[in-house]
């Protein structure tokens, strides 16, 4: 239990380092906060060094209890346990870069392995305490071309699926409508077509016999002149 323990101070230290280092003064040709590059990259070296001696038991056992670690400390941790079966044998460190911005200092430097290369990243505040902690696997050109051109592939195929499916959605469309029209003209042909409606007999107007129109027409004439008849003599009759 005691070698436990003791383990569980060393991980807890990785995140304190940068107070071990930067705590013997302030060096006269400081310019990052007060900190020379040659700190800032001894710190960022001293918690890889310690993170490539652990095996992967204390590995392990640092991430059954990380409920009593702090984040930044499980962050770097979870991050080795990712990368450390693939980068080999350990090289070298490379260059250190620092930038500042906005109060922030990062700090970056390749550590070189055989297999694949890891840039490890500190992040600190005004106050120079550590706020973020990265480790990153370096890609070739080659594999972030690769990786470039998969991603576009993919894309342009996703968009050339999504049109494909959107033009056989209308032509469904165009099917269902022709399908329509023809359920309805096979409806219209099986309809029985209305009965004609008989017409109306035509009812022709009676007519009534010129002679006996003409006799009486004569006879009224006749009575209202005191004349005969005889004497009467009708050329034509027209009707209106």
């Amino acid at each position: 239990m005691t070698k436990m323990k003791k383990k569980l101070l060393l991980i807890v230290s990785l995140c304190l380092i940068a107070a071990g280092v930067f705590g013997c003064g302030s060096d006269a040709n400081a310019t990052y906060n007060g900190y020379t590059a040659d700190q800032l990259s001894a710190n960022n070296t001293g918690i890889l060094d310690e993170l490539m001696g652990m095996s992967d038991e204390d590995l392990l056992m640092y991430q059954m209890y990380q409920d009593q670690m702090d984040a930044a400390t499980m962050k770097v941790i979870n991050s080795w346990s990712e990368v450390k079966d693939e980068v080999g044998d350990f090289v070298g460190y490379g260059e250190v870069v620092v930038t500042q911005a906005n109060g922030t200092t990062t700090v970056e430097q390749t550590a070189e392995f055989t297999g694949r290369d890891v840039k490890v990243t500190f992040v600190y505040d005004k106050d120079m305490n550590v706020e973020d902690i990265n480790l990153d696997k370096v890609y070739t050109l080659g594999e972030t071309m690769t990786k470039a051109a998969m991603n576009t592939a993919m894309g342009m195929g996703t968009v050339f699926v999504m049109l494909i499916i959107i033009s056989l959605i209308i032509s469904c469309f165009t099917l269902v409508n022709k399908a329509q029209k023809k359920a309805e003209d096979k409806k219209a042909a099986n309809t029985p077509a209305p009965a004609a409606t008989a017409a109306a007999p035509v009812v022709a107007a009676p007519q009534t016999d010129d002679l006996e129109l003409v006799a009486v027409i004569a006879a009224a004439i006749a009575a209202a002149t005191g004349s005969s008849t005889d004497d009467f003599v009708v050329r034509s009759i027209k009707r209106r």
